[in-house]
């Protein structure tokens, strides 16, 4: 996988670039903006409200990275020996998140006798 750095102050982020260079208008910098309703207008919503499955999906992956798949399968063997039905299913869903295939093959393999 490859990575690459785009900077920040990059002339192709620059609003009219192509006439600022010609010196017609000065450059206005593009930032970017946060679409999400803001609590409290009058037309919006008071809260916004995210699905709570992946509030922990988010969280499991910051601290596990590219493993957060495996780690959350392990977490559902884990809750599985404890007979713990519900945490069961609550890491099954985080690694179906992650990767479906790894969460169908330890679903199969927890699935109660």
């Amino acid at each position: 996988m490859s990575v690459r750095f785009a900077s920040a102050n990059h002339p192709a982020r620059r609003l009219g670039w192509r006439a600022a260079g010609r010196g017609l208008v000065a450059p206005a910098l593009a930032r970017a903006v946060n679409d999400n309703p803001r609590a409290g207008g009058p037309a919006e919503p008071t809260a916004v409200r995210f699905d709570p499955l992946l509030t922990d999906a988010l969280k499991h992956f910051a601290v596990h990275g590219l493993a957060s798949a495996e780690a959350a399968a392990e977490l559902a063997a884990e809750a599985s020996q404890r007979d713990d039905a519900d945490a069961r299913d609550h890491w099954l869903a985080v690694t179906r998140m992650f990767d479906r295939r790894l969460a169908a093959r330890a679903e199969r393999v927890l699935e109660p006798a």
